[in-house]
């Protein structure tokens, strides 16, 4: 069971990163947990909420995924009026990464499409 007042997020960053919930079940009014999705990873601006969730819901596993090279954030609220059972999720991110020819490159996170290399440094 979680607490009264909570306020928690997590914040995952990589290739499409990916959550999945296993099990769920908070209080209907009041507990929501957000599904976000941003290319800034304080998420103040350019947030698009994917999901927000709340009572007993889960009657199939639930996966959200957000795009490549942006972050993905679940954020849980509860209010005062006592905890519940609450969740279970895990989450990935895919590790593929398409190789570039010789002489371009992608930035770290493989937003890009293939650039080529600066003069003089291969």
């Amino acid at each position: 069971y979680y607490l009264d007042n909570a306020d928690c997020w997590w914040i995952i960053r990589g290739a499409n990163p990916t959550v999945t919930f296993t099990s769920f079940a908070t209080w209907n009014s009041g507990d929501p947990v957000y599904v976000e999705e941003s290319a800034d990873a304080s998420f103040s601006a350019g947030v698009t909420r994917l999901a927000t969730l709340s009572g007993d819901i889960l009657l199939s596993v639930r996966t959200y995924t957000a795009g490549v090279g942006r972050y993905l954030r679940l954020r849980f609220t509860s209010n005062s009026g006592g905890g519940f059972i609450g969740f279970d999720a895990s989450w990935s991110v895919s590790m593929a990464c398409a190789a570039c020819d010789v002489g371009t490159y992608k930035d770290a996170l493989g937003r890009e499409a293939c650039a080529p290399c600066p003069a003089g440094s291969y």
